[in-house]
């Protein structure tokens, strides 16, 4: 189970990678106030029926009569149903702390196609990506209830059972992260890759958005799809987020949401303000990665993708999870700044960050929140290096010795 741990972990807020010409990084966040919804029903169940009663209760404090209240007609279709509502496991971890976990997966869109967000562990734990549906039966093995799994042996094996969808799911470049089953009712979720402390093989049930959890799914992570500013002042930004809404810091900060259209050479955006009173702009973003932001009424303003460039960097090595071999970089930016992050199974996910100087052409030092004071050295060979340590990270203690890397020749 901690190999699955860990795996999740490392792969929570790095499935966000951009696709778009101007996408920002996957380090951003925001709560979504407006979520984007399909319509949809369900089919009968054709396996197992997990327990609705718990001695942790799985819906956490959700009665048994308000899940049957949201149940779909038997004649339901489940490719439809899907995008209706959200999929949602959770139980009461004592006193006042009910832990949750929800799939949400939105209508296929221009460019972005159909993105699925997860969330698990009250929303510390997210994954970003896209996703297909196909009629192809899954074999599973979930746990009905958390209180039928707490009573089995310490080796016993989840209860197995036929879906007759699965689910697929990618990264924003096309690979395969992971599947699942689904029956338009419930998510059977029994991935290694996507899942989250607590709500590994389990049966995620259909929800409603706006019942009992809705203070959950309104906290939903939001990836950058499009993350600008101003060629001319950094300090002119606009952020598009997954679900719909948008920041505007162009001029003014202004709040919206925003519709697209897809060219030939380049994507056009809609944003709209939530107060009349605010102006409205149209974005444009090219294929090459510029973009040109026009107020309602108002002047043009040239845009690139946000963020300071890479100049150079270190790596290594880092410990071995679930049989892959990870990678540890320490990336120097344009800015001064500097990053700390670690890779595995084609994903990125931080783990420190600070500031960067360079004493001369061999020598470097790291101001860093966690590793601290860094300097590197000379090594073996003939490249700098810098001794990385670091307790109790997400993946484990790290210690590791990255080397410089020589930048490839133009």
């Amino acid at each position: 189970m901690k190999s699955k741990r860990i795996a999740a972990i490392l792969l929570s807020g790095a499935l966000s990678i951009s696709m778009l010409a101007g996408c920002g990084n996957d380090a951003e966040k925001e709560s979504s106030g407006q979520e984007q919804s399909g319509s949809g029903e369900e089919t009968s169940q054709q396996s197992e029926e997990p327990s609705e009663s718990t001695e942790e209760s799985e819906g956490a404090g959700e009665s048994e009569e308000s899940q049957e209240s949201q149940e779909a007609p038997a004649d339901a279709d489940p490719m439809e149903r899907i995008t209706q509502g959200r999929y949602f496991y959770g139980y009461n971890a004592g006193g006042d702390l009910d832990m949750s976990y929800f799939f949400h997966f939105y209508e296929e869109q221009p460019v972005l196609g159909k993105v699925f967000y997860a969330g698990f562990a009250i929303n510390q734990i997210y994954f970003h990506g896209t996703y297909e549906v196909t009629e192809e039966p899954y074999e599973y093995a979930c746990w009905p209830s958390r209180e039928e799994r707490a009573s089995a042996a310490e080796d016993a094996e989840a209860p197995a059972g036929t879906a007759p969808y699965t689910i697929t799911f990618y990264d924003f470049d096309g690979n395969e992260l992971d599947k699942c089953g689904f029956d338009g009712e419930n998510v059977y979720n029994d991935m290694v890759n996507i899942t989250g402390v607590g709500g590994e093989d389990a049966i995620y049930r259909y929800d409603d958005p706006e019942g009992e959890n809705k203070d959950v799914y309104d906290g939903e992570v939001g990836y950058a799809v499009v993350d600008i500013e101003g060629v001319d002042d950094a300090t002119c930004q606009l952020r598009l987020w997954h679900t719909g809404r948008y920041q505007d810091l162009v001029d003014m900060e202004i709040e919206g949401t925003w519709t697209m259209e897809q060219g030939a050479d380049a994507t056009t955006y809609t944003l709209t303000p939530d107060d009349d009173t605010d102006t409205g702009a149209v974005v444009v973003v090219n294929n090459d990665g510029t973009a040109v932001y026009t107020p309602d009424g108002g002047d043009a303003v040239e845009m690139k993708q946000a963020g300071a460039s890479v100049t150079s960097s270190f790596a290594g090595d880092g410990p071995e999870v679930s049989g892959a071999v990870t990678s540890v970089v320490l990336e120097m930016y344009s800015d001064g700044t500097a990053k700390v992050n670690i890779s595995a199974f084609g994903t990125v996910m931080p783990l420190d960050e600070g500031t960067w100087e360079a004493e001369n052409e061999y020598t470097f030092k790291f101001s860093l929140g966690t590793a601290g004071e860094l300097t590197s050295e000379l090594g073996e060979e003939g490249l700098p290096t810098v001794h990385y340590v670091q307790a109790g990270s997400q993946v484990g203690d790290l210690d590791v010795v990255l080397t410089y890397v020589m930048p490839e020749a133009e």
